[in-house]
């Protein structure tokens, strides 16, 4: 069984806490992926269903109704 050691914090982990760590983190990756490629799909969508759908305009001087 390995244990580490963090600088920072004393902390010790056995190899299985330490995979535990590596998934989570994955899903985390995994997590921000998934937000960033759907906010660019929002992104990519015309600015009127942006607006009916109640995203945020980066730009809203632009495109003014009057």
């Amino acid at each position: 069984m390995t244990t580490l050691t963090y600088r920072g914090g004393g902390k010790t982990l056995t190899s299985s806490d330490s995979r535990f760590d590596l998934a989570h983190y994955a899903r985390k990756l995994v997590l921000a992926w998934t937000r960033w490629q759907t906010a660019r799909e929002i992104e990519a969508m015309p600015f009127d269903i942006r607006k009916d759908i109640g995203w945020p305009s980066t730009d809203d001087s632009k495109h003014r109704t009057m």
